[in-house]
């Protein structure tokens, strides 16, 4: 199984990152692979160090994904630095977490999404709580961006389940990440009017559990074969990777 968004979580006094209950984690829940980023370190640069460095640790059962905060004046930097290191093979934009609004921000942005083009590196977007968070504000990007592969996380959330299907449906380079997503509507209509290798499996641990968030769809009549697409191979596919 391949768990294609999760984050490593740092305790606030010790300042220790977590590793071994998300590995344990992974163990519990049958998780041979996992997709780890995280925003709490001391700055941006060591947040994404401590991902590299983690995944050089255990190569095969993660897979780095670094956090860019357009914001940041050395945003751009951060990004061609990142994708020196060929344990990322994602980038997150959070505009939640980091508090942008995406078409204000086009002069970072879009040298942002030119070197993920360049890298073949997959793009994420933070979706669901909060007028920030909309897929929409991405639209232009995803127009401007047809050969990046953007996933949108959580099928739009709590917001913007309905509204992200809609959106998805233009364009052949969106791609939706299922964790957080519990309403059985969104759900039923996502995987009805979208094509199935648009989807993966993410669980969002540890903010949710990951046993919940794999057992999500068992209320949907999915085939063996639609299951095996899900939670690994639409993962394989859409990161270039065999098993």
């Amino acid at each position: 199984m391949f768990d294609f968004h999760s984050h490593l979580r740092r305790d606030p006094i010790t300042k220790e990152y977590e590793i071994e209950a998300l590995l344990a984690d992974m163990e519990a829940n049958k998780i041979d692979c996992r997709m780890i980023s995280t925003v709490e370190g001391k700055s941006t640069s060591a947040q994404n160090d401590m991902i590299i460095d983690l995944v050089k640790q255990y190569p095969d059962k993660l897979v780095g994904c670094a956090v860019i905060n357009p914001k940041e004046d050395d945003s751009v930097e951060e990004m061609k630095r990142v994708c020196m290191h060929k344990e990322i093979k994602a980038i997150e934009l959070d505009s939640m977490e980091h508090g942008y609004l995406p078409e204000k921000l086009e002069y970072n942005i879009n040298p942002i999404l030119e070197i993920a083009d360049e890298n073949n590196i997959i793009v994420k977007l933070f979706t669901g709580w909060g007028a920030r968070t909309a897929p929409q504000q991405w639209k232009k990007y995803v127009e401007k961006f047809p050969n990046v592969k953007f996933v949108i996380l959580h099928i739009g959330g709590i917001d913007f389940g309905y509204g992200s299907i809609d959106f998805a449906k233009q364009y052949d380079n969106v791609y939706f990440e299922t964790s957080n997503q519990t309403e059985i509507q969104i759900l039923h209509r996502a995987f009805n009017e979208l094509p199935f290798e648009r989807f993966v499996f993410g669980s969002n641990y540890p903010e949710q559990f990951t046993y919940c968030s794999i057992h999500t769809f068992d209320c949907l009549d999915f085939t063996e074969e639609q299951k095996e697409d899900l939670y690994q191979k639409n993962a394989e596919k859409l990161l270039g990777i065999n098993g």
